[in-house]
């Protein structure tokens, strides 16, 4: 039996994501070099700590200010992650073909402020997944935790045995598989095509690998 949602991963997956790209931007923001931006968005453990849901965007931005002396506004951070962020429309395309067939979901290792400003961030997927946008952040556990899987189904109302996981990292889909979900590594999206059909989903363009 087909699954009844298709749960994504953003980052590599759906969009190209350059950590550089996003670096540069928030470094012209701020007037400082990239250097100190990787220090104190990443090696510090911010950007973690904020994945797992420990503050959200405000408090991001005032320890930022208070540890840093980065004074970025919060709109110039969420247009830093644009900067940073490239859907891939070839996969868009191949999801959009699937419409009817299943329903689709993100699943994604960020902070909740990625999916409250979606809209301005990745907004090519809106109209596919605006309801079912779910970050680690929302839920204080981060994949590859089993537990993280089961709460986000719990928030999107389906089953792990009718969802269907698709990740770049063989780590978290292995976390899905032992909550219980079907999952399989993102190659590239013509092994994606195949897999979904291989659970009867078809997009109608799949090719022999």
């Amino acid at each position: 039996m087909p699954p009844k949602l298709l749960l994504l991963d953003l980052d590599e997956v759906l969009a190209d994501y350059s950590q550089e790209r996003r670096c540069r931007a928030l470094a012209e923001t701020a007037g400082v070099d990239t250097a100190m931006i990787e220090r104190a968005v990443f090696d510090s453990g911010l950007e973690n700590r904020s994945d797992r849901g420990e503050f959200g965007l405000d408090d991001y931005m005032d320890r930022l200010r208070s540890e840093w002396g980065l004074d970025i506004p919060s709109a110039d951070f969420i247009a830093a992650r644009r900067a940073g962020t490239r859907v891939r429309q070839p996969l868009l395309d191949i999801c959009e073909r699937l419409a009817g067939q299943v329903q689709f979901g993100i699943f994604s290792n960020n902070g909740h402020w990625l999916a409250q400003h979606a809209e301005r961030i990745v907004p090519e997927l809106m109209p596919l997944f605006r309801t079912r946008f779910i970050c680690s952040g929302s839920l204080g556990l981060c994949k590859p935790d089993p537990e993280a899987f089961l709460l986000c189904l719990q928030r999107l109302g389906f089953s792990p045995a009718s969802t269907l996981f698709v990740d770049d990292k063989a780590g978290n889909v292995d976390g899905a598989r032992q909550a219980g979900l079907d999952a399989f590594v993102y190659q590239d999206d013509n092994h994606f095509q195949q897999e979904l059909a291989n659970r009867g989903l078809s997009t109608g363009e799949t090719h022999a690998l």
